[in-house]
């Protein structure tokens, strides 16, 4: 289908992205595992998600996790880590550090607390290596072209700022998984995940509920991504996704692998293939909501054709400014 480019409107697109990092999630990263070396364990903490993934953007908040040898239980290790945290404030250290909820039920627990100073959220779990393998992947892709973290950065702000993306919803990591697929079938995106494995990587499969093993550092040419505008990417992906849209019409799972599975569930339209753990389904949060995102996606997909900016909500043009970006896939704290 036809798109008529607008200079004007690609410059908008490019002026809501930026990519600052902001000083305070590094000082409440330091903070975390300086309470962690109180506790004694042995371990490394390691942020995951939009922190390190490459597509990071208004983060106001740090997913991470505790890597260590311990085989006590996730709420024993928990525990352990809650005592580590009063320690820490015991001795009056700063950014203060303040421990809000243990969610302990949850099929990966948690503990939810503060750095009540530079005012981070912090959910930190412990020994789950899913998050970290997703993050690393998507960090993969994300360099693999300029044009797939911008795209990915607008389709987050898009997300957000028309409250699909939120809480027990859509997320941040369900659009990057959309917009990856859309990219492999229209861009020739390479697929990063397939791949022939060593026989040592295979052998260690059989001890892991998911697959860590995907290509790194890979350099690619991708003259038809290059040659696209922002704003035609996300025409297009709007329109792939739209309701009756060509995606829809294939009846497959979204995938990142060559070769998705079928969709064998007729109204859940938007079903994701988890890339890293296929016993995970990241959609299942929005089984219901599949109708409304894609009524969602058909109103971007006009608004962008008429370039107008308030697919994104233009009142909030000025208010994106505290966004980030890492320069490396993980910050890690050995200890």
């Amino acid at each position: 289908m036809q798109y008529n480019y607008n200079q004007d409107f690609e410059d908008q697109l490019l002026n809501l992205i930026n990519q600052e990092i902001p000083n305070t999630l590094l000082l409440s990263l330091e903070a975390l595992a300086k309470a962690l070396k109180m506790t004694k364990l042995k371990g490394a903490l390691y942020p995951f998600g939009s922190y390190c993934n490459g597509f990071g953007s208004e983060i106001k908040d740090l997913d991470c996790v505790f890597l260590t040898p311990c085989d006590d239980k996730s709420s024993s290790l928990l525990r352990q880590v809650h005592a580590g945290i009063r320690d820490y404030n015991h001795q009056n250290l700063q950014p203060t550090l303040q421990v809000q909820a243990h969610i302990t039920h949850a099929k990966v627990p948690i503990i939810k607390l503060v750095d009540t100073t530079n005012n981070v959220e912090i959910d930190l779990s412990v020994n789950n290596i899913n998050g970290i393998a997703n993050s690393k992947l998507l960090y993969e892709y994300s360099q693999l072209h300029p044009k797939i973290k911008q795209m990915g950065l607008l389709l987050k702000l898009w997300g957000k700022r028309n409250r699909l993306i939120k809480t027990g919803s859509l997320t941040s990591y369900s659009i990057i998984i959309f917009m990856i697929h859309f990219l492999q079938v229209k861009y020739k995106v390479p697929y990063l995940s397939d791949f022939q494995l060593s026989e040592q990587q295979l052998k260690d499969l059989e001890h892991l509920e998911n697959n860590p093993f995907f290509s790194i550092g890979l350099k690619v040419d991708l003259p038809e991504l290059t040659q696209t505008s922002l704003q035609q990417l996300l025409y297009e992906f709007f329109l792939y996704y739209q309701p009756k849209g060509e995606f829809e019409l294939k009846n497959i799972c979204i995938s990142i692998h060559r070769v998705p599975i079928q969709n064998v569930h007729p109204n859940f339209t938007l079903k994701i293939q988890d890339p890293i753990n296929m016993r995970q389904d990241p959609s299942k949060r929005f089984e219901h909501q599949c109708c409304e995102f894609q009524n969602a996606f058909l109103k971007a997909k006009i608004l962008i054709q008429q370039h107008d900016i308030r697919a994104f909500d233009k009142n909030d043009i000025q208010k994106n400014k505290g966004s980030q970006g890492n320069k490396g896939h993980q910050q890690v704290q050995q200890f």
